[in-house]
């Protein structure tokens, strides 16, 4: 079965598959001309319910404290087929005062590059 998204846009993954136990998000992107040097990076924010951050887990802080959690590392170019970042979760692992984990995707020192997501060519994020 397969979902597209919005941007902002919430799904519940287990009103959809009741045993989920692991997923992975998927980032991919192609270098163009305009962004040759883009690098996008993808990211993860654990939050309680009252909002508060729990913990992030990007290419800088690769485990979660509750080891949920592992970015499986920093793709710098975008070169090659699939995914060229992924983040693991293992949803029985996830502490019991998280709520929600929301996901994201920004460009590496966008502004001082002058980049933006409009130079990045097949740039896609899944879930699996």
């Amino acid at each position: 079965m397969s979902i597209s998204l919005v941007k902002g846009q919430k799904i519940s993954l287990t009103k959809e598959t009741e045993n989920l136990s692991k997923i992975t998000v998927g980032l991919g992107w192609d270098p163009t001309e305009k962004g040759e040097n883009a690098d996008l990076d993808a990211f993860a924010i654990m939050l309680t319910k009252d909002g508060k951050v729990y913990d992030t887990v990007a290419f800088y802080n690769r485990d979660s404290r509750d080891s949920s959690i592992h970015h499986t590392g920093d793709n710098l170019t975008g070169e090659g087929d699939g995914d060229d970042e992924q983040i693991i979760i293992k949803l029985p692992d996830v502490n019991k005062d998280v709520d929600s984990i929301v996901f994201g995707v920004c460009i590496y020192q966008a502004f001082e590059r002058h980049q933006e997501f409009g130079m990045i060519e097949n740039s896609f994020i899944r879930l699996v």
